[in-house]
């Protein structure tokens, strides 16, 4: 009998309403069971997120992994808001009588939430539009990396020093974008060098020592441009390409300033001084 008394203490204490919400009574046991509904369908939209990329979307391999996160992350925010309306209609919870709340909202959104509004409307138009996908080098906002993963709010770049740099979505709608693989794993270096010395015979010396890296691809070739002349000297401007990631372009574009600085020495080739 006792502890029959101490289940009913315990099913009164859960089923005792606490406060009114929407119009209706809230209990311990409806907040309980919305927690773990929450809970629930929180873990259940990543994992679903995840086996739509790594499963669904990758049979046949003729879909691109950007394009796989893209539909997978669009899918999981319809599945996340269907499931948090059903949660808040379950617990009784009349969503109509939030009329004068989504207002409210409304105009919260057209101040101080604008930034996130937006940064989350230009994460779904750079998942659509795709003007950079997972794996591209890029330099955006100062910010210069691999990109690791698009999200709804921000895009993850990965540096050549191993940081993680957070970029808000709203910078690749609104600001300049350079993208260096938009179509491969290559990746442009342009450097600039300001030489005294004859032209064509220093055209000649990094010609030859962009052709005795092994890591600088033949294709597209390097190219070399004069892209100025003054009394200190003549400006030339290196292009070359490299293969992989952020650090393998730092790693080669070092190894390259080595060999050139090394040449120059070599054939008492002296760097010009800025005007």
């Amino acid at each position: 009998m006792k502890q029959d008394s101490i289940w009913s203490d315990w099913l009164a204490l859960l089923q005792r309403p606490l406060f009114q919400f929407g119009g209706s009574p809230m209990t311990l046991a409806t907040l309980v069971a919305a927690l773990i509904a929450l809970l629930a369908l929180l873990l259940f939209t990543r994992w679903l997120r995840s086996w739509l990329v790594t499963r669904v979307l990758a049979r046949g391999g003729h879909i691109e992994l950007s394009t796989r996160e893209t539909i997978a992350s669009l899918i999981r925010y319809i599945v996340l808001v269907i499931g948090v309306l059903s949660i808040v209609q379950g617990v009784g919870i009349n969503l109509s009588s939030f009329t004068v709340l989504a207002g409210a909202l409304g105009v919260g959104v057209g101040f101080g939430l604008q930034n996130i509004f937006s940064n989350f409307i230009s994460g779904i138009i750079v998942m659509l539009e795709r003007p950079v996908k997972v794996g591209d080098h890029i330099v955006v906002a100062g910010a210069e990396g691999d990109v690791i993963e698009i999200g709804a709010r921000a895009t993850s770049l990965m540096t050549a020093q191993g940081s993680r740099v957070i970029v808000p979505n709203q910078m690749f709608i609104t600001g300049n974008v350079v993208n260096w693989d938009l179509q491969s794993s290559i990746s442009a270096v342009v450097s600039t060098l300001r030489l005294k010395g004859e032209v064509p015979t220093n055209e000649k010396i990094l010609l030859d020592v962009l052709a005795a890296e092994p890591l600088v691809l033949k294709l597209p070739m390097p190219a070399i441009y004069l892209i100025g002349v003054d009394y200190q000297g003549h400006i030339l401007e290196l292009h070359y390409a490299v293969a992989g990631t952020a650090a393998q372009r730092l790693r080669v574009s070092s190894a390259v300033n080595k060999a050139i600085l090394a040449a120059l020495q070599q054939h008492g080739i002296a760097l010009a001084p800025n005007p």
